[in-house]
Order: C-alpha cells, then structure tokens, then sequence
C-alpha cells in the first residue's frame, strides 16, 4: 500500500496512468482476461488517490510536519485526540507539540540529533513525535517491552543525545536497570520519577513557548534524511534499527488514501506507536486528513465493540491476532451496532475474516503486506478474503517485483543454469523479491550500524545479470487472477525427510481441533539428523494446571494429524505452554521455544513425542529423550 513509488513528476504519472487505463482495456478486449477488471480499478484508485498527491508533496518537499501545521490551521477547534475519555483538539496538539519543540531547543538539540523514547500509547508520545518533527531531529522508537541486554543494545544502536521516558514508572523502571550501562546518556521523564537520576521534563515544556517554531529550522531538511528509526520486531535476535527518510513518512501518511480517509473519520488504533503501522500509517493519516484518533493503551477485546460504538469510530486499524480475540468472544446481538466502515491492517486469518464480515459486518477490510525497512507494500483493495495485494503483469510496470523458487534446504534462491533466479509459476509458492530503481525512489536504507545486514537483504542476478533486487524473506502465493496470498516467513520454516514444511500450514491444520486454543509450530534439530523435525506448543481451551495432556486428547491430536498432515509435516513433539510470547506487533516469538527444544532439562512440563510405528503421541521420559538423541528411537 505505501509502495507504489514516485515515478517522476505529476504529469508523466498522470500520463503513466492513462496509458495504463488504455492498455489495461487493450489487453483485456484482446485476449479476454478476466483480472483486467481488477487493474483497471487498482489504477483509478491507488494513481489517483495515492500515488500523484504522494508524489507531489515529495516533490515539493512537502513534509508531514508541515501539512500537519496546514491541517491544524484548518481545523483548529475539531478533535484531533481521544485518550482515555480525554479530548485534545488540533489547535491544543499543537500548541502542546510547540512547548515540547522548544523545550528540546532549550534543551541544545538540533536538527540532525537523534533522542531515544521510551514511551507508551500516551499524549506524550504524539507530541514528542510532532515537537521533534518541528525541529528536524531523529527520533529512535524504544519497544517498552524490552529489558536488560535488549534494551540496552536498541538504545544504545542508535546513538542518542539523550532519553526521553514515560510517566508511567513501569516503563522507568527497565531503564533504571540499565542506566549504569547508557554511559552517561541523559535521561529525562515525565511525571514523577523514583530515580534520583532522571530529569524532571514536565518543568522545562510547562516554560515553554506554545508558539510555532521557525520554519527556518526545516528548510534544509531533505526528503532522503533520515527521520526515525524503528526497530525490526526481532522475532529471531537483537532487534535491528531501520532507517525511516522522511519520504517514507510522507509515503505512510498519504497510505489511507486508497481507503478514502477524510477529516469525517474516527480512527480506532491499540497497536503500540512505536511500530510504523500505528505511527506512520494511522497517525500519519489522521494528521494529514483532519481525522479523529481514538488511541488505547491497551487492547479490550471484550469491549472492542461498545468502544467503537461510544467513540462512532468509523475506521478500525488491526492485526490479526486482535481481531481473532474478537471473534472469540461471545456473540451478542450488538455485534453490529457500529459505524465502522472499514478495517485496515494485516496477518488475519481466513477464519477470523469471514467472522469480521458476516457476524460484525465489517463491510470492507483492507488487509496489506508492509515491512518496516521494505521501500515498498502490497494492498487489497478488493475485499478478497485472504488476500493482501494484487500484482499482475501490468501492475509490475509500476512496481517492479519478482516471485521466485527458493531453495529452503541452502536458504537461498534457486537458480537455473544461466544463474538468473527461476520464476515462481502461479498457484505456486514463491519469494518475494523487489527491484531496486533509483528512478521509481525504490531504494534500500537498511539498518543503522549493519552494514552486512543490509548486504544480506539484497539478491543479484535475479532476471538479468548485473541487477539488484531486495529480499523480503517472504514467500506468497497467486491465483489466477494474480491476487497475492501470504504462504509462510521463510524463516519459519523447515526441512525434514527431504520435503520443505511450513509451519503456516501446520498451524493452521492444527487449529481446527476444538480442543486447541492456540498454536506455535517450529522446527527443532534432532541428533545428527539432517534437518529439523516438527514441534508444536500449544495453548488449550480448557487449561490444565500441570500442562499435561489427556490420553484422548493426544490421540485426537495424532488421529487429526494422520488424516490432515503428509507423515513428514506431522509434529514430532507437543508441549502445552501457558502463554505465549508476543513480539510488540503481536507475532508469535519462537526463539525461546527452539531454544527449549524438546529438553527435558530445559522444559519443565511435559513433552510428548510422536511414535512414528504407531502414529500416536506419549509422553517422553529422560530415557526415551536419550534414545532420541541417540537415533534408537526413529523419528
């Protein structure tokens, strides 16, 4: 969605887009494609919509701080801001965002310096981000979540002057655990503090001006300076800091566009700002349009609903994760008492959908694919289930993109005998890979202080010898009318008996048992076997105290798994777990649960491995764990 790059200036899009319109019609009245329809709306939408206002502003060097300004000048005494039953117009967003910009100024930040904040979903946060933006200096978002060596490492990356902090002393408190090892990087909070360390902050903005800062400050500001960082959500290690120039900003805030946003909205978002879903893409919107933000701390599935209808939200930002706690729970007859018109975000299920669309009467979900350092995203604007983008043959001449074979076993792309990368053929899966063009503005930033990181990310050869493209790491699928479908992270898969298995997959074979509330699948290694062999953590809908498994429940699972799994995407070991990990976009982390494996010394409930002679499970024993190991037991 935000990906569709500039392409030059408004009269050769424009052109662009007619000529598409032209073609598109061509094509389809000469070989008769069916998908034609669906290009012929993508253009009239995202070009229009999206794509030339976009690149206007990122020609003009328009930035988000300063249509921010224009949009405060318009709607100065409309509802900027709803939190926590409190209300903040445009005119008192700004004039809070100036107290903090000259506070910072007071404070010896320039333009070009980097703060780190640790900061929740909070008032604070918006104007520190906008008070910053005000001035042109960086901003790293901190995930809060993190401790110890973590925290350290995501601070400390992206060298800071100094460290602003929440009010909330759950947040204050990591950060004091670490400060020894910050050497010397001044911290300040808001609110009260019990360390004696930090910085009272709210004295220094209440003697600020409220007045708007010169815009003197901004004019050498530059479309390809960096802005923010933002963290990776380290699902597999230390997270890494993205690069975020300013014309990603302006990229993010125009997204919504294909969704019509407009002032008249009410946008309903609990997902943490720190990430750029909320931030560059919800908030971005709002501040450009002259919309409504309703922003929650937390996240209520059980008053979801009635939150939406007591705030007449009209668009709901998600993941999927939240939304299938909604459809968890009870039904109830004011399922559909709403206003919602629309819901954006992205990972939702098929399943959980449907449910939005039939029992909640949604009536349009705009599912994406974005990653936080890709230049680039993908869209349904279709309202097909499953969905989170098309890409045709006529769509890749405006985003030029590739879907590949990739050897899973080598973790590498498959090549054919000129070393070009082969193509993935539709209905099959295959990795995404974006083409770097200078003259699109597809470009790659990469991660501040990893250098080989950004090298990983690129693949050449892929079409031509001598061309560049980057590596998403994820692998979609495509129908017939080219809409992409999300398959797996490339990452989270595995090799066992020969054959590539995907935990996708699994998991979601493994959801249908009434018994299971929720599921994580990944690979563990297994002696000297080559490849790893299936595991699979659950979460129950009726959770026992000792984590254990009942015999029927066991042999519903291996009963399921014989009827649905070929043998060698079955799970070899299961384990109950109370709760799982979530990343702060609500991704299921996995590395302490490969890390565990299937160890007895390590897991301290019970594992159950499959008997492979009699396709059942049972529960392993430190004796069976070394027949294992060993290979007496065959897995």
């Amino acid at each position: 969605m935000r990906g569709f790059m500039e392409r030059g200036n408004m009269w050769t899009i424009l052109a662009g887009a007619i000529t598409g319109l032209v073609g598109a019609t061509y094509l389809g009245i000469k070989y008769w494609s069916p998908w034609i329809k669906y290009d012929l709306q993508f253009f009239w939408t995202v070009i229009f919509n999206y794509l030339i206002p976009m690149s206007k502003d990122i020609k003009r060097g328009r930035l988000p701080i300063n249509r921010f300004e224009e949009t405060v000048k318009k709607h100065r005494d409309k509802t900027m801001l709803v939190y926590d039953n409190k209300t903040f117009t445009y005119n008192e967003g700004n004039a809070r965002s100036n107290k903090f910009a000259n506070a910072a100024l007071s404070l010896g930040l320039e333009r070009g310096d980097v703060v780190a904040i640790v900061l929740a979903n909070e008032p604070d946060f918006i104007w520190t981000f906008l008070g910053l933006q005000k001035i042109g200096v960086q901003m790293a978002f901190i995930n809060f979540n993190l401790r110890n060596e973590s925290l350290v490492h995501v601070i400390k990356v992206a060298e800071p002057k100094m460290i602003f902090i929440s009010r909330d002393t759950d947040l204050q408190n990591p950060v004091s655990e670490i400060l020894q090892e910050l050497h010397g990087i001044p911290v300040y909070h808001f609110g009260e503090s019990r360390d004696s360390n930090f910085i009272p902050m709210d004295s220094i903005i209440e003697r600020s001006s409220n007045e708007n800062v010169g815009e003197d400050i901004r004019k050498c500001i530059r479309m390809k300076d960096n802005s923010l960082y933002i963290y990776t959500s380290g699902t597999t290690g230390l997270p890494k800091a993205a690069y975020i120039p300013n014309e990603k900003l302006v990229k993010g805030a125009w997204s919504m566009a294909i969704q019509n946003l407009c002032q008249d909205d009410i946008v309903y978002t609990a997902l943490p700002l720190y990430h750029s879903s909320a931030s560059l893409i919800a908030l971005g919107n709002v501040l450009r349009t002259g919309a409504t933000l309703v922003l929650k701390k937390k996240f209520s599935a059980s008053r979801f609903i009635s939150d939406c209808r007591e705030h007449n939200v009209t668009v709901v930002h998600y993941v999927g994760e939240l939304l299938r706690y909604v459809a968890a729970t009870p039904p109830s007859s004011s399922d559909t008492n709403h206003c919602i018109r629309c819901a954006f975000g992205n990972g939702l299920r098929k399943d959980v959908w449907k449910i939005m669309l039939e029992r909640f009467k949604i009536p349009h979900i705009y599912e994406f694919y974005a990653a936080t350092e890709m230049p680039v995203g993908l869209a349904n604007i279709n309202n097909i289930v499953g969905a989170v983008g098309r890409m045709s043959p006529l769509l890749k001449f405006s985003l030029p993109c590739e879907f590949v074979l990739y050897d899973k076993e080598n973790e590498d792309v498959l090549r054919n005998k000129n070393g070009l990368c082969v193509l993935a053929p539709l209905e099959s899966s295959g990795l995404l890979l974006i083409k770097l063009d200078e003259r699109r503005r597809l470009t790659f930033e990469g991660y501040k202080g990893k250098e080989s990181e950004r090298k990983k990310k690129l693949v050449f050869n892929v079409i031509r010898h001598g061309d560049c493209y980057i590596n998403t790491g994820d692998a979609f699928t495509r129908d017939k009318d080219y809409f992409v479908y999300f398959s797996d992270r490339l990452g989270d898969t595995f090799r066992w008996k020969g054959e590539n298995v995907s935990t996708t997959e699994v998991a979601n074979i493994l959801m249908e048992l009434e018994l299971v509330s929720d599921i994580c699948v990944y690979g563990v290694r297994i002696g000297e076997n080559e490849g790893k062999a299936g595991m699979a953590a659950l979460t129950l809908q009726t959770q026992p105290e000792n984590l254990s498994l009942k015999v029927e429940q066991l042999n519903s699972i291996a009963e399921h798994c014989v009827k649905q799994l070929p043998a060698y995407a079955r799970p070899r070991f299961i384990r109950v777990v109370k709760e799982f990990i979530y990343t702060s976009t609500f991704k299921q982390s996995k590395l302490k649960l490969k890390e565990e494996g299937y160890d007895l010394n390590k897991v301290t409930s019970p594992v159950y491995f499959l008997d492979c002679k009699e396709n059942n499970y049972k529960q392993m024993t430190p004796e069976i764990q070394k027949d294992i190991d060993s290979g007496k037991i065959k897995m």
